[in-house]
C-alpha cells in the first residue's frame, strides 16, 4: 500500500516537472510567434526584443547572408550583396544595439526598446542629430525579417501564458 502511494507521488512529481519543463521550452522557443500576437504599448517592439533575446532558443535557419553569434551576446548578422554587415544585438544587461552596415552608425536602445543614443563610429562620438526612429526600426526589421518569417507555429499554443508572464514587460 505504501509503495503504491510513494510510486503515485513520484509519477505525479515527474509529470509536473515534465509539464513545467515543456511549458518553459515552449514559451522560449516560440517567443517570436507569441510576441507577434501580444498586446503592447506604442514604441515597444516585442518581436525584435524576443527574437534577439531568445536567439539561442528560437529557430535559427540557414539563410543566405544571415549568420548568428552567441559568443557572450546574441547577434544576428545580415550581410548584403555589397558586403555591408547589418547587425542586431542583445546584451545580457538588457540593452539592444543596431549596427547600420552602410551608415557607420550604432543605435543603442534600453530594455524598453527606447533609443538612448546614436554613436558615430567614423568619428568616435555620439551624434546629436535628430533620428527618424521609425526608419531605424524599419531597417532593423529588414535586417532580421527572414529569421522572423522562418519561425514555426507552436505545437501547443500557450499564448495566454506568454501574455500573462510578459504583461508588464511590454506595457
Amino acid at each position: 500500500m505504501l509503495k503504491k502511494v510513494v510510486l503515485s507521488v513520484f509519477i505525479g512529481f515527474i509529470l509536473i516537472v515534465l509539464g513545467v519543463g515543456y511549458g518553459f521550452f515552449n514559451l522560449k522557443s516560440n517567443s517570436v510567434y507569441y510576441a507577434q500576437r501580444t498586446p503592447h504599448k506604442a514604441g515597444v517592439e516585442p518581436v525584435l526584443m524576443e527574437l534577439v533575446r531568445n536567439l539561442p532558443w528560437v529557430s535559427n535557419p540557414d539563410i543566405k547572408g544571415i549568420s548568428y553569434d552567441f559568443d557572450g551576446n546574441n547577434i544576428i548578422h545580415n550581410i548584403d550583396s555589397a558586403g555591408r554587415d547589418y547587425a542586431f544585438t542583445y546584451y545580457p544587461d538588457e540593452r539592444y544595439r543596431y549596427y547600420d552596415g552602410g551608415g557607420d552608425l550604432v543605435y543603442n536602445f534600453n530594455k524598453d526598446f527606447k533609443l538612448i543614443s546614436v554613436w558615430q563610429m567614423g568619428i568616435a562620438e555620439y551624434s546629436s542629430k535628430p533620428v527618424d526612429l521609425s526608419a531605424v526600426k524599419r531597417d532593423i526589421y529588414r535586417t532580421v525579417q527572414p529569421v522572423i518569417d522562418a519561425q514555426p507555429e507552436p505545437l501547443i499554443n500557450l499564448q495566454w501564458i506568454y501574455d500573462w508572464v510578459n504583461k508588464d514587460k511590454f506595457n
